[in-house]
């Protein structure tokens, strides 16, 4: 049986054969939400501990990213290995999560702001979950190759403005991204949300394809995490978005 994900391809050309219990939906739901408690309590226990000493908050979200970075990839490449770096992904990004939290809280409204956010994230999720399960979304290959061909144009905006703004003092970066009263950042920034949330719909895919091919519940993990990244990436763009309106009203 052929499927639009390329990785559960990979998988029945290798002809791999899986034993024991088998992925279902509500595994993956299970490790999805297990993996949000993990991410949200370690977060909220780091932060306790570095509000003793704040400077050690710079290298903490730093160190953060990067063993979040890393653990997504060996993850993506090594589903056996998915359990454990899935786990350490959701330690690493909580800290992230709780800090940037925080820090809009601080600066927009306090707890309203970040449950509205939350809201709105939810909104989209279901949304978008609602429109994959009636097809209204269909996850073709030539949608996947789109989706994932704008993913990889956005990463590379992103990199040429970054290097761009050693030159023109970050002239650039600024009108892309900073000018709050600009129609163009407002409306990158809806673009970057409907990315992410677009990305679900690939996410849903995988989901599906895993439990219909019958493969190991190992490979739940892989869904979860996949799931977890969109849901997160999601978040911070709405904060984003709600900053900026918050400035314009300003």
């Amino acid at each position: 049986m052929k499927y639009n994900n390329p990785v559960f391809n990979k998988l029945e050309n290798n002809e791999q054969v899986f034993t024991g219990e088998q992925a279902s939906y509500l595994g993956i739901t299970i490790k999805t939400v297990l993996l949000f408690v993990i991410a949200i309590a370690f977060g909220l226990f780091t932060m306790t501990l570095a509000d003793s000493n704040p400077n050690l908050f710079i290298g903490i979200l730093i160190a953060s990213f990067f063993t979040g970075f890393i653990s997504i990839f060996v993850a993506m490449l090594n589903p056996r290995l998915a359990p454990i770096f899935s786990v350490i992904y959701a330690m690493s990004e909580g800290v992230a999560l709780v800090l940037i939290s925080m820090i809009y809280a601080a600066e927009f409204g306090g707890a309203n702001f970040v449950g509205l956010a939350v809201l709105v994230t939810a909104g989209i999720f279901f949304g978008m979950l609602a429109l994959y399960t009636t097809r209204l979304i269909r996850v073709t290959s030539r949608f996947r190759r789109v989706v994932l061909g704008f993913g990889f144009g956005i990463i590379a905006t992103i990199l040429f403005v970054s290097i761009a703004s050693f030159f023109d003092g970050g002239a650039m970066m600024y009108t892309l991204f900073g000018d709050v009263n600009s129609p163009l950042v407002l409306f990158l920034s809806l673009v970057l949300i409907m990315y992410g949330a677009f990305m679900l719909t690939l996410h849903f895919d995988t989901a599906e394809a895993l439990v219909s091919s019958g493969m190991s519940k190992q490979y739940e993990w892989v869904a979860a995490l996949g799931l977890m990244v969109s849901i997160v990436y999601i978040y911070y763009q709405v904060l984003r978005l709600l900053a900026i309106l918050a400035a314009r009203r300003d």
